[in-house]
């Protein structure tokens, strides 16, 4: 099954450059990462190993429209899709874990997230059913669904709710043994979150400046991709 980690980013080159090492440091071979860039932020668009960035300077009117045409660009032999965030991190099997819970059924979502301490621990928490950018999906039952609706902050709900009408299926990769491999450092990064942002924030961010850059691919900082430490436990969700 090949499967393609896509990515909607917007002024976060910093953040976007240890998501793409994320994606470097995968252990699943059949895979690749499209990023989707609608701040005309990247003049001569990077590329590398699986992994390519588009951009333009043409701002998608909703992040439901920039979702599904970020979509629309992964390779035709594409299997399945797994929605990455420019400022989150993956561990190493984030794409094989997806993979295994896909073959099993239409829609992965899984019941844990990480979140990191400034010391580089990770703690477990609840996603109680959130946490798009942990999410992976076939691309068979996401074209079913008509891909996502064209709005704003909310969109991954509403996506959530059209899946359960087309009658998919759904796998937890925690509960079939899978470690916890989304990374989400809600409060410690760098920049703004559009699920706090409130339903005009997608708009208002289209207002900010954008800046000529280039990317750089680093690890992130505080976290070691290769032996992470990963808390005993379980604990409530984060927000």
């Amino acid at each position: 099954m090949k499967i393609a980690a896509v990515c909607c980013t917007y002024l976060r080159p910093e953040a976007l450059g240890q998501m793409v090492r994320c994606f470097e440091r995968q252990d699943y071979p059949d895979r690749e990462l499209i990023i989707l860039d609608d701040a005309g932020q990247y003049e001569h668009p990077p590329h590398g190993d699986r992994w390519r960035l588009h951009s333009t300077r043409t701002r998608f009117a909703t992040l439901g429209q920039k979702r599904n045409a970020a979509a629309g660009l992964i390779s035709e032999d594409t299997d399945a899709i797994a929605v990455w965030d420019d400022d989150d991190l993956y561990l190493p099997w984030a794409l094989r874990a997806s993979v295994a819970a896909l073959k099993t059924a239409d829609w992965s979502r899984p019941s844990v997230v990480l979140h990191p301490h400034a010391d580089g621990r990770l703690r477990q928490h609840e996603t109680g059913g959130l946490f798009h950018g942990g999410w992976a999906y076939r691309t068979a039952a996401f074209d079913r669904t008509g891909g996502y609706p064209d709005m704003n902050n909310g969109e991954d709900r509403r996506l959530a709710r059209r899946f359960d009408r087309a009658n998919t299926t759904q796998a937890d990769p925690i509960a079939l043994g899978w470690e916890p491999f989304y990374v989400y450092p809600w409060g410690t990064s760098q920049g703004w979150h559009l699920s706090g942002m409130g339903n005009d924030g997608y708009r208002r961010l289209a207002g900010l400046r954008a800046q000529t850059t280039q990317l750089t691919v680093t690890d992130p900082p505080h976290l070691d991709l290769r032996n992470p430490t990963i808390e005993p436990g379980i604990h409530p969700r984060v927000f």
